[in-house]
């Protein structure tokens, strides 16, 4: 029985266009200052770019992304619950962090939604606070929601030892693992809005006027700093910063049907020099991206995959291989075609009859030797059947999965051929009995 040849297939792929690394590298040439980054294709998953992405860091106020989810999922109507503001919540607050201004409307109710905006925009220490005594009906009753919330999300290196991330040594996470965070997050319904607002009239104060609070975030504001940070395609998320954790960015962009996401934790700050390298990194990661990256096609089609034996094929015909789809990823605009193989898996047999289109094995697409696709390998044409070489085959089969029967028939065969045998020559001897018989007659008559 011939065997199908496997066909491995380091595909030429000469008529491609352009196509750099894949997950293995993007050549990005962005020198950041900020020490831990994580920068995603939301559109589909690849991470671009990564640089201490998996080392344990200080969030500082990017925690409050995790706050928002916590409270979102505790409470069903954020527009319609109005809390209660206490100055017990506020005790142990640092009175120079940020806030929303809570400390001026002691013993009025604010909605819940108002302190996500607060908790969200100018990044409140106050808000924070105040949000986890109602949920969690204390600090540490709301950090422990935190930290089984980071573990649902298999946040392996995360541990939250406050709401708002002030600093404290037992509080930390990674740009990885805040990138799971922030995008669990960005499916709550009206977390997006509220984070790329850039100011928010908070209006339920019960005894007060509406006040108007502002966003951190000068990557989506271009009235700050004199539009300095500002790039118009950011969208979100957060800030963050301490001394010990440096300046902070969890933000989004998008542009030309493209969407990212960066997570820059960790840039050094100097009150002296006054930059914040997190956002100058981040604006100059998404220019890079737009400019250099692109969904490109690597395998068409119609392209070639090599040959395969069928059998029972007539004429020892051999099948055209050729995948059942186009193959696309996000590639750079420019790349080294050998840099794309291919890995053919075929069926264990093809046999004849074929149609054009069916399906024979798979083909794994690899750049780099990351896996960018699989798609299916289908014939390019037909192949009719042999039937004499298919009957031929057929007995063969019949032959070795009997074995038994057939050689007890063998068997039988052969004892009725010495039967037949012994009995013609039985029958023979008589006759000649006879006619000796006939002879000794005649001649005594």
């Amino acid at each position: 029985m011939k065997k199908i040849f496997a066909v491995l297939v380091a595909l030429l792929l000469i008529t491609l266009t352009v196509l750099p690394a894949y997950a293995a590298d993007y050549g990005c040439d962005v020198d950041t200052v900020t020490n831990a980054v994580y920068m995603e294709n939301l559109d589909t998953g690849n991470v671009v770019f990564e640089k201490n992405a998996s080392e344990k860091v200080y969030p500082a106020s990017t925690t409050k992304i995790l706050t928002y989810i916590v409270v979102s999922e505790n409470v069903s109507d954020p527009d319609g619950t109005e809390l209660e503001i206490k100055e017990e919540y506020f005790a142990d607050m640092d009175p120079e962090s940020s806030v929303m201004g809570l400390t001026e409307h002691i013993g009025e109710t604010v909605s819940v939604r108002d302190l996500l905006y607060g908790l969200m925009l100018p990044s409140g220490n106050d808000a924070a606070l105040m949000l986890a005594n109602y949920v969690g009906g204390s600090v540490s009753g709301f950090v422990e929601l935190m930290n089984q919330k980071a573990a649902e999300l298999h946040c392996e290196n995360t541990h939250f030892t406050s709401p708002h991330g002030l600093f404290d040594s037992d509080h930390y996470s990674t740009a990885r693992d805040m990138a799971t965070i922030t995008k669990y997050a960005m499916k709550i319904a009206g977390f997006m809005d509220v984070c790329n607002s850039t100011s928010h009239e908070v209006t339920s104060y019960s005894d007060s006027d509406g006040e108007t609070i502002e966003t951190t975030n000068y990557l989506i504001d271009e009235s700050q700093k004199g539009g300095y940070y500002y790039y118009s395609y950011a969208k979100g998320i957060k800030t963050g910063f301490t001394d010990e954790a440096g300046r902070c960015l969890v933000s989004t962009a998008q542009k030309d049907g493209y969407s990212y996401l960066i997570i820059a934790l960790g840039a050094e700050y100097s009150y002296e020099e006054d930059i914040n390298y997190a956002m100058l990194d981040s604006r100059d990661l998404y220019q890079w991206a737009f400019e250099n990256i692109a969904y490109q096609t690597v395998m068409s089609g119609s392209d070639p995959l090599g040959q395969a034996d069928v059998e029972f094929a007539k004429d020892d015909m051999k099948i055209n291989l050729v995948p059942s789809g186009d193959v696309s990823s996000l590639l750079p605009n420019s790349y080294d075609h050998a840099r794309v193989t291919t890995e053919v898996q075929l069926n264990d047999t093809i046999e004849a009859p074929v149609k054009q289109g069916d399906i024979l094995g798979t083909v794994s697409v690899f750049l780099d030797g990351e896996l960018i696709d699989t798609k299916d390998v289908i014939s390019a044409d037909s192949v009719e059947r042999d039937e004499f070489k298919y009957a031929s085959h057929q007995v063969k089969v019949f032959i070795s999965d009997h074995l038994v029967l057939v050689i007890i028939l063998g068997v039988v065969l052969i004892i009725l051929i010495i039967v037949i045998i012994a009995s013609v020559s039985a029958a023979k001897k008589k006759k000649r009995r006879r006619e000796r018989e006939r002879s000794r007659r005649r001649y005594r008559e």
